[in-house]
């Protein structure tokens, strides 16, 4: 995902590590819409897994707040 805004715009980070996934990932968007797209999008092409709202739900208790 591109920035859209300044540089100093805070982000939303999620991390397939916070969920307890051995992967290196780190994914960024401007919303968390964005985010779940691009997550979704990860775990599909990478693990093998389709997110459903039980794990998109737990996923976003995950999602924090980067740059700023």
């Amino acid at each position: 995902m591109t920035s859209r805004g300044s540089d100093n715009a805070v982000r939303l980070e999620f991390r397939c590590q916070d969920v307890g996934v051995a992967c290196k990932q780190i994914t960024q968007a401007e919303t968390a819409d964005d985010l779940v797209k691009a997550v979704a999008a990860h775990t599909r092409a990478e693990h093998g897994v389709e997110l459903n709202a039980t794990l998109i739900d737990y996923a976003l208790t995950k999602v924090r707040p980067t740059g700023g």
